[in-house]
């Protein structure tokens, strides 16, 4: 898995609301390996060094509501995020990590094509991709939504439809990847593919990107000591993640499991859905499908099946 010049680095990038989290909470038990939860996305988030209009001032100013510096400063594990920028972590992603056979990060692809931060890329890692159907997304993102409006944990004034795009910018950059030379062969996994045979799409995955797959990958210990202790992550989103709530089913869960079958439609349970999410909201979901599926038609195609 790992050779003299270090261990095997691999990136996985995705979009929300694609189980990725516990994607990355199985690859985090492949012995000897240190795994990133979103690096680029969390110091997009909480630092004062980059600015990122869609998340810079909401994230900072729910840290801030918890506790803020005085906060972070007893929090043990994890790095301070609001000092950090990308060229930082673009540097400490190609250090040597003596002793691990295995670097896997995890982020969204909108994290580096949004503000156009190619550069940033580090440079001898694998590039990986999980899609989701864009129907699946944004019911689950709307679901989402409502849950931290109703709990007032979290507000994002500056949300407007222009700016979602997670498929577009997981596509693009899978292009650029390929064309840049930094990929010759992405592997491409769906979700909903790897949930209805789990064993058998991680064991296919593992050896393309060439560790050894064993079924005790299939399995996890329930509970947040991934989060709170294990993985490369900002104090600040320890200190915050609880008000979100976003990764309760990750902590909760043992392994993977087959998602019900969820579609957008006009069914009476859609149409109460739409009736209590706020217009631009609304405005979202509706022009944001039909715009995704052809990026996700594109990359669909190319996906790891168990017949290649």
């Amino acid at each position: 898995m790992a050779g003299e010049a270090g261990p095997l680095k691999v990136f996985l990038w995705t979009t929300p609301r694609t189980v990725s989290t516990s994607f990355l909470k199985c690859m985090t038990y492949v012995p000897d390996t240190v795994a990133w939860h979103e690096p680029y996305l969390q110091i997009g988030k909480f630092s004062y060094q980059v600015e990122d209009p869609m998340f810079s001032e909401p994230y900072r100013e729910l840290a801030e509501k918890h506790g803020g510096a005085s906060e972070v400063a007893k929090i043990e594990s994890g790095y301070d995020a609001s000092d950090k920028d990308f060229d930082w972590l673009k540097e400490q992603l190609e250090g040597d990590f003596p002793g691990k056979k295995m670097v896997f990060v995890k982020d969204m692809g909108a994290s580096i094509l949004r503000e156009s931060r190619h550069d940033k890329i580090p440079k001898g890692f694998r590039h990986t991709f999980l899609i989701r159907n864009p129907n699946k997304i944004m019911k689950s993102q709307l679901k989402g939504f409502m849950r931290a409006q109703k709990t007032g944990s979290f507000k994002n004034p500056k949300l407007t439809p222009d700016k979602i795009r997670p498929v577009q910018y997981l596509n693009e950059l899978w292009k650029y990847v390929k064309a840049e030379g930094l990929e010759s062969r992405p592997v491409i996994i769906d979700i909903d593919e790897l949930l209805e045979n789990p064993k058998e799409m991680l064991e296919a995955y593992c050896k393309e990107i060439g560790i050894p797959f064993t079924e005790d990958l299939l399995t996890w210990p329930a509970g947040d000591d991934v989060m709170t202790k294990i993985w490369m992550v900002p104090k600040q989103t320890i200190l915050t993640y609880r008000a979100v709530g976003v990764h309760d089913g990750t902590f909760a869960s043992t392994g993977f499991h087959k998602s019900p079958t969820t579609t957008v439609d006009s069914s009476s349970a859609e149409d109460e859905l739409m009736k209590q999410i706020p217009p631009i909201l609304a405005q979202v979901f509706k022009g944001m499908v039909d715009r995704e599926y052809t990026y996700y038609e594109e990359l669909y195609a190319e996906r790891l099946t168990l017949n290649k």
